[in-house]
């Protein structure tokens, strides 16, 4: 018996003298890995920064608040250094949910808005991105209206307008060039509103007279398909056996003429618009071939 007691308790300071030792060693890595991180940062070896300093938060029990506060920030700002915006977002990010009030946040603040803007992709795809970008900048000037940062948080605004005006201006053109003159017009008008200071002015207004001009065009095919789907309709009126059946039918056909009245809708406001226009698009620029041209569809 006594030997089975006396084996027992060597088991247990066995496994508490391993648990003992398991904790220095995680003391010892946390400040390890911390420290060499540091170091990294200062010489601006990033990627040795990230690794080390996302080592040492494996061992987070054993840093300090200001050590955990300083790692978070570090971080962001390595992979931001390091041109990896998107990892630099995911730091960034945490340490301002984190520490929202931190004397650092202001500088914080602004590399994450200029992270979210250096990953907006070109004006060509989505600009999820450039829109977020921008709703941070103007956050961050209404909490740091006196910030040194200012003049750049600018500068990414007018960068990110630009971009937006130009993603707005490819996709007019796009419906324009493929006939779809009307949600071409709708485009043209909201640049002129939005972004008059990121277009070019002469050019967007003449596209957007002629979308309205040509709307009358896209209305005819629109008419043309309505019709004929009108048409069979009506015969599906004539075979209808029964009254739910017609009912669902009464329904499209008046869809459907409901659809027609409004292409014929559209084509005229569209175009007596076109026209008002086309006397402001003389006052400002002249009877240059962009008139020319416009005046080419009113006659057609």
């Amino acid at each position: 018996m006594k030997d089975k007691w006396l084996t027992f308790f060597l088991g247990l300071l066995l496994v508490f003298s391993c648990a003992k030792v398991t904790e220095e060693k995680r003391a010892q890595l946390a400040v390890e890995s911390y420290t060499e991180g540091m170091r990294a940062f200062a010489n601006r070896d990033y990627k040795k920064a990230t690794e080390k300093l996302k080592e040492s938060l494996k061992y987070i029990e054993n840093l300090t608040p200001s050590q955990i506060k300083e790692i978070k920030m570090v971080l962001g700002e390595s992979y931001y250094l390091s041109k990896n915006y998107i990892n630099a977002i995911v730091y960034l990010e945490d340490f301002l949910f984190s520490y929202p009030e931190a004397r650092e946040s202001e500088k914080v603040y602004y590399l994450l808005i200029d992270s979210y803007m250096k990953v907006a992709p070109d004006a060509y795809r989505d600009q999820s991105y450039t829109y977020i970008a921008i709703e941070k900048a103007k956050d961050f000037l209404n909490k740091y209206p006196e910030s040194p940062y200012k003049d750049k948080v600018l500068e990414i605004i007018e960068k990110a307008e630009k971009k937006l005006a130009d993603h707005e201006y490819l996709i007019g053109k796009f419906y324009e060039d493929y006939g779809f003159y009307y949600s071409a017009s709708l485009r043209y008008r909201d640049l002129l509103i939005n972004y008059p200071e990121q277009i070019s002015q002469a050019d967007v207004l003449y596209r957007y007279i002629k979308s309205l001009l040509l709307v009358e065009r896209q209305a005819e095919k629109r008419k043309k398909a309505y019709k004929s789907w009108l048409e069979e309709a009506k015969k599906s009126l004539k075979e209808a056996k029964t009254d739910e059946d017609k009912k669902a039918v009464e329904k499209r056909i008046a869809f459907l003429e409901e659809q027609i009245n409004r292409w014929n809708g559209l084509a005229k406001s569209s175009k007596e618009e076109g026209i008002r226009l086309m006397q402001r698009y003389k006052e400002l620029y002249g009877e240059n071939n962009y008139y020319r041209e416009l005046e080419k569809l009113t006659k057609r």
